[in-house]
């Protein structure tokens, strides 16, 4: 099992405040100091999914806290949203699978006779057959389109009360569709793929691996 990684990251100079309000949210928390400049806190509803945590967010980001929820699936893909002034100002999704999910999807329409996940073990000539609409997929402009929708709200200048115009400059290449969905012919390696490591190194939260509220939860039994 790959990593997975969750929590809400905030600029450690508002330690107090968010102290203060972390029992406001009514549920159970951790609280950890991930580096000199960036705190994070826990939630068990890790994923923002009630009502009640989501307004306790957005509430704490109007008291001039700006708070940056990050989750990174190893496996399968990465995202965050940012919450300032008492609402969600920026978000991004990244799924590595989608190019794989699109593939499949259009072998299972021209081919619909042919189990794929029986059969790609067993026949060269469908794992070619696959490789070949997983290239064609690749370089469609139906992918890049599904690549856009996940970072048509990534809305860069949004960063800029937490970090400098450079690392604003350097999100905003981060996350150009062109950048993102280009791939090096021969070694098939992608921008996609490296882009968790870049975000996080541009934000300075390297530190931000392997926590989340269920690992601590556990006692840190991965």
């Amino acid at each position: 099992m790959g990593e997975f990684t969750t929590g809400m990251l905030y600029p450690r100079k508002y330690e107090p405040k968010v102290l203060i309000a972390l029992p406001k949210s009514r549920q159970p928390y951790f609280h950890r100091n991930i580096n000199r400049d960036w705190n994070a806190f826990f939630l068990r509803d890790e994923w923002l999914e009630t009502a009640h945590t989501l307004q306790f967010i957005l509430n704490l980001s109007r008291q001039c806290v700006p708070l940056l929820w990050f989750h990174d699936a190893e496996d399968n893909g990465w995202g965050y949203r940012l919450f300032d002034a008492g609402f969600e100002v920026s978000s991004a999704t990244i799924s590595y699978s989608l190019d794989a999910d699109m593939a499949e999807a259009e072998f299972a329409r021209l081919y619909p006779h042919i189990n794929l996940h029986e059969a790609i073990t067993e026949s060269e000539d469908v794992r070619q057959m696959y490789d070949d609409i997983l290239d064609r997929v690749a370089r469609s402009d139906q992918y890049r389109r599904e690549v856009s929708k996940g970072i048509k709200r990534a809305c860069p200048q949004c960063f800029n009360r937490i970090v400098g115009p450079k690392q604003v400059q350097q999100l905003r290449s981060l996350f150009d569709l062109q950048l993102l969905t280009d791939f090096d012919d021969e070694t098939g390696a992608s921008l996609l793929y490296d882009s968790v490591d870049l975000f996080k190194e541009i934000l300075g939260i390297e530190e931000m691996v392997w926590v989340s509220y269920s690992y601590l939860a556990s006692g840190g039994q991965k």
